[in-house]
């Protein structure tokens, strides 16, 4: 008897223990499920908004949407502070010199960003404004002087190094403030690159089901041409490989119409797709550290070339095949020319 109360104590002792572990997994769910909602709906809004009418549609984005974040959250700690744009640095800082190439240009490039212009005019900002500076770095084979060893020798092939359409992006009040909406613009890139990958899907099928539309009309066509008059004034054999031809054509279709059909039978196979792109960001959106060595005059130098220059770290974006250098960057307003500030 003893016994049998000792193995119904153990029972329910285990049986609480579930109940309380599955009662903390569920109120932690939750509060995580309410941390991320913002964030869910701005997936949902920015790649397939019909996306609402699956049941618990949160619930299954959820893992989806935090992994993401934490891919942003990787992305900009990789970014280095804010880099100071002024005539200035331009002077004193080898990456501002090497960025553009003259004060004129750093000016230019500040003055037509119209997002910054529009960030001034805003009444009570401050005098600084902080933004994502992306750029394209070009390497251009040249010939010119160089030392090597004691001796300085001519026509000598060089790298140049340049860069060039400088953007300035998503202007902000503080470096906090920039890579928190850094972050929120990455999400919303994934989320806009789900619903182009959906609508690449859509393409492709209506495709096959307008090649199998016209495929059956000309199997139609030669068909009824057979009971025609064509027999008596063609060959009979050039008809039949055509139409064998057409038949496995159309059966070829018809199967890559059933595979393009299936990815989005249903909202839950949308859902899908938004899940397995945004919960696996980094095909779509890289950030690799990049080291360049030049001099003043930004020739690409090598690790262990005697002449004077210095080392710049540099970040490259990445993303659907285009590529970037990114800084962030500060500067006050007075940099800017006189009919923009």
């Amino acid at each position: 008897m003893t016994n049998g109360s000792g193995f119904l104590h153990h029972l329910f002792d285990g049986i609480a223990t579930f109940a309380q572990h599955q009662l903390a997994e569920r109120r932690h769910h939750q509060e995580r499920l309410a941390a991320l909602r913002d964030a869910i709906e701005q997936v949902v809004d920015a790649s397939e908004p019909r996306l609402r009418l699956v049941g618990d549609y949160a619930d299954k984005l959820v893992d989806a949407v935090d992994a993401a974040l934490a891919h942003c959250r990787q992305l900009t700690r990789q970014l280095p502070p804010a880099l100071i744009l002024s005539a200035r640095a331009w002077a004193s800082d080898p990456r501002v010199n090497a960025f553009f190439a003259t004060v004129a240009d750093l000016r230019a490039a500040l003055s037509e960003a119209r997002s910054v212009r529009e960030f001034f005019q805003q009444p009570g900002q401050p005098g600084e404004c902080f933004a994502l500076m992306l750029m394209v770095k070009r390497e251009t084979e040249t010939f010119g002087a160089a030392l090597e060893g004691d001796m300085l020798v001519r026509e000598v092939r060089q790298i140049q190094v340049s860069f060039s359409e400088h953007r300035l992006h998503f202007p902000a009040a503080s470096e906090a403030e920039l890579r928190q909406n850094l972050r929120q613009r990455m999400l919303i890139f994934l989320a806009s690159r789900a619903r182009e990958h959906i609508g690449e899907l859509r393409s492709r099928r209506d495709a096959l089901e307008e090649q199998r539309r016209q495929l059956r009309a000309q199997l139609q066509a030669l068909r009824g041409q057979a009971r025609g008059l064509r027999p008596l004034l063609s060959s009979a054999d050039a008809d039949e490989r055509r139409l064998a031809t057409l038949e496995q054509r159309l059966t070829r279709t018809e199967k890559d119409l059933t595979e393009a059909r299936e990815p989005l039978t249903t909202l839950d196979d949308y859902l899908e797709q938004v899940r397995r792109i945004v919960g696996q960001p980094e095909p779509y959106l890289h950030l690799h550290p990049l080291s360049l060595r030049i001099n003043r005059l930004g020739i690409k130098l090598d690790v262990d070339s005697p002449e004077p220059g210095e080392t710049l770290a540099l970040c490259e974006w990445d993303s659907l095949e285009e590529r970037r250098i990114g800084a962030l960057v500060r500067f006050d307003r007075a940099e800017l020319l006189a009919d923009a500030a």
